[in-house]
């Protein structure tokens, strides 16, 4: 189910009813069966994995395993991730390298939410081995830790000091219900109007990329970088709303990541939970900045190369994250030998890191190789910008309104504003942005971009 569909308003207005009347244990127990069966309506068959990992995790928490058994039960708990997302990766690159035929047939449907829900587990896991919270010994409260249906698909990646604690105050309180609401219909305009608006002229330049000229393709750079961040956030945007009106709090994950003023900053900016995931768990015990500058550079070329590949197993998104490493490898250099940054105009390094990105979102958008070569060709055909502008005044018209706007794009600023208005005007203008948004997708919601991760 879609946040943004017919049937999961539905489902989520069925549940409200449950949730009210119930109370204390009862109710945390509804919300996980609740939270199951959102999971299994994508595929049944795939609810067999969130299960899995839920005991494994439980269990294995609580065997307080040794320093050296850890390392494997990390691994055990990343098996499903690699055996669904990697094993024809392997296989198709295993062939070309050592020039066999390997028969066996690997394509499997990726399941939903798997890298999201690995990360929430191995966050716990380590989290409980380096003693930063007890094991959770209460399987219920443990099982809605992982399968919490607001962020169970997509994040943010929770840390269990983050959400277990609030699960005793799991409630409908009428001083969050606003809030929440519009939360809810401000990540549902992203998406429909932003993100699903963008979608169609990026889809038919990429998919004509052969054809693709210097205006097209400035036209799907700007497209994307649009699109990629309204369909994302707008998922975080409507979790978190989803989640405030049942009393629990997610953690920001998104903060104007385009006015970043360097790729750094853009981290810290962008899929926040992603990233503060991979400098605890990955860059800082590689050895982080603690051993000198040669291993620092290494270690945040390989922290994001590693992101790159967790996005996609595609060499076009290890591609990605090697350019994004390049970058903060290079920035890094900058800072610590030149000290330049200070002397740089804040709307230049906006306008260096904004198009940066962008451009290198080319790789983490194409589907293939040739499509990103295509892209870059177009590069250097001029083009006709008269009827480019004049055949895409709709979408060109939407880019130009989300660069007025994304300054006021805070989640504080939303919970400020709504304190302040009256709830008839909040509600009503909740619904007309649902119904819209319900009307604008004509029965036939778009998924998530980040679905697929």
């Amino acid at each position: 189910m879609l946040f943004h569909s017919f049937d999961f308003l539905v489902f989520f207005g069925v549940f409200l009813l449950g949730f009210v009347v119930l109370r204390g244990r009862a109710r945390l127990l509804f919300t996980l069966l609740a939270s199951f069966l959102f999971y299994s309506r994508w595929y049944p068959p795939y609810a067999f994995l969130l299960v899995f990992l839920t005991f494994y995790a439980y269990f294995a928490a609580l065997a307080k395993p040794s320093r050296a058994s850890f390392a494997w039960i990390v691994l055990g708990a990343f098996f499903p991730l690699i055996f669904f997302k990697y094993t024809h990766f392997f296989i198709e690159n295993s062939e070309q390298l050592f020039h066999v035929k390997i028969p066996i047939q690997a394509r499997f449907p990726l399941p939903l939410g798997i890298s999201f829900i690995t990360f929430t587990v191995v966050a716990y896991l380590a989290d409980v081995r380096r003693g930063k919270v007890a094991a959770e010994r209460d399987f219920g409260k443990f099982a809605l830790y992982v399968s919490f249906f607001p962020h169970l698909i997509a994040g943010p990646i929770m840390r269990p000091k983050e959400l277990l604690p609030q699960f005793k105050h799991l409630g409908l309180r009428k001083k969050f219900v606003k809030v929440g609401l519009l939360l809810f219909a401000i990540g549902m305009l992203k998406k429909v109007v932003f993100a699903d608006g963008m979608a169609p002229i990026v889809n038919k330049i990429y998919f004509e990329s052969a054809q693709a000229d210097l205006p097209h393709v400035l036209l799907a750079l700007y497209a994307f970088a649009i699109q990629i961040y309204c369909d994302f956030s707008g998922y975080t945007d409507m979790a978190t709303g989803i989640a405030f009106l049942l009393g629990i709090w997610l953690p920001l994950n998104f903060n104007r990541p385009y006015l970043a003023s360097s790729i750094r900053d853009f981290w810290h900016r962008w899929h926040i939970t992603l990233s503060r995931w991979l400098r605890d768990y990955l860059y800082i015990p590689l050895g982080g900045s603690r051993h000198g500058y040669v291993r620092t550079v290494l270690v945040l070329m390989v922290t994001m190369l590693l992101g790159g590949l967790w996005h996609g197993a595609a060499w076009t998104f290890v591609f990605w994250g090697f350019l994004h490493g390049l970058v903060l490898a290079i920035e890094y250099s900058i800072k610590k030998f030149f000290k330049l940054a200070s002397k740089i105009p804040l709307w230049l390094k906006r306008l260096y890191a904004f198009h940066l990105v962008a451009f290198t979102w080319i790789f983490f958008r194409a589907r293939d190789w040739t499509e990103a070569l295509n892209i870059l060709r177009g590069f250097r055909i001029p083009g006709d910008w008269l009827a480019t502008l004049t055949s895409y005044s709709f979408p060109i018209g939407l880019i130009i309104v989300y660069f007025l706007v994304q300054r006021w794009d805070r989640i504080s600023l939303s919970v400020s504003l709504v304190r302040r208005l009256p709830g008839p005007f909040v509600y009503a203008l909740v619904f007309i942005v649902i119904i819209s948004s319900i009307v604008l997708s004509a029965g036939n919601p778009s998924a998530f971009i980040y679905f697929d991760f």
